[in-house]
């Protein structure tokens, strides 16, 4: 992590169950970038602010919600009179290759992007959002997860080779399969390589005929199955603290936020309605 002043913040990290990506967002940020280039495809956001990108010859305005995408390689520059705040993800290349080879079903060539620049308000909204839910995701399903949705829906839409999504099928059995693994694995970190060996299908595959037969992803089927188990063991006596660990949360926060979200009350609110509803039985 780098900090400027107060006025300007940038912050880098790296997942560690996350190979290949590195993550940055900037607050207020005024320096200009010189010339430079990355190793990496470069996915920028402009959150507020604006400048411009100095790149393959031509200067691009970077205004607020824009998106821009810039090649492994190619020298390009930044600059900006009233400052910006960004999101970026710097990925590298050997995994934006696979995921169009997965997406694909075919051996594929690293894809370009012709035109660095993306104003869609749906593709930007969600870029900024799964790139947000990175901070506080804290399972190795769900940050690939996040990730493989958002280099899809790139490279479907705005790569030179447009990626054809085909309509998944319906391979029932497999999909059973995934699910048992995960119920019975709930509290594992479990991996989208992982569960796509277990079906016998691409990452790719998998999360799309999972989420047709399912009615949801595999990771969101994952922490719904976990805290499905922590409300019996919340019900038979069991500590908060305890339940968070069994069932396979990072932590007791991580566990509180999730149970909130899909139960709209905390587990500590479920533990006195659990424990009156008890007595009251007696």
């Amino acid at each position: 992590m780098s900090k400027g002043n107060r006025q300007e913040d940038i912050t880098v990290w790296r997942l560690d169950d996350l190979k290949g990506v590195e993550l940055r967002s900037g607050i207020a940020v005024r320096e200009p970038y010189p010339k430079h280039w990355h190793e990496e495809y470069q996915f920028c956001f402009i959150q507020a602010g604006g400048g411009e990108l100095f790149y393959r010859g031509v200067q691009h305005d970077t205004p607020a919600t824009s998106l821009f995408i810039v090649h492994p390689g190619e020298v390009h520059s930044n600059q900006t009179e009233t400052g910006c705040s960004f999101r970026s993800m710097y990925i590298e290349p050997e995994l934006i290759r696979r995921t169009v080879s997965d997406v694909a079903g075919r051996t594929q060539s690293f894809p370009f992007f012709s035109n660095p620049m993306v104003f869609n308000a749906e593709i930007t909204r969600q870029y900024q959002t799964l790139h947000s839910s990175l901070e506080s995701a804290a399972t190795t399903l769900e940050r690939e997860s996040i990730v493989l949705e958002m280099l899809t829906q790139l490279l479907a839409r705005y790569s030179q080779e447009k990626l054809r999504l085909k309509s998944p099928g319906r391979e029932h059995a497999a999909v059973e399969r995934v699910r048992e693994y995960i119920i019975e694995f709930h509290s594992h970190n479990l991996s989208l390589a992982e569960l796509a060996r277990v079906a016998n299908f691409s990452p790719f595959h998998l999360t799309r005929v999972f989420a047709k037969e399912v009615g949801m992803p595999p990771h969101a089927f994952l922490t719904q199955v976990r805290v499905a188990k922590a409300k019996k063991l919340i019900r038979i006596g069991v500590s908060l603290s305890d339940v968070a660990a069994l069932t396979g949360f990072a932590d007791q926060s991580h566990f509180i936020r999730h149970f909130r979200r899909l139960m709209k009350i905390t587990p500590g609110a479920y533990l006195k309605t659990a424990r009156t509803f008890y007595t009251e039985l007696q």
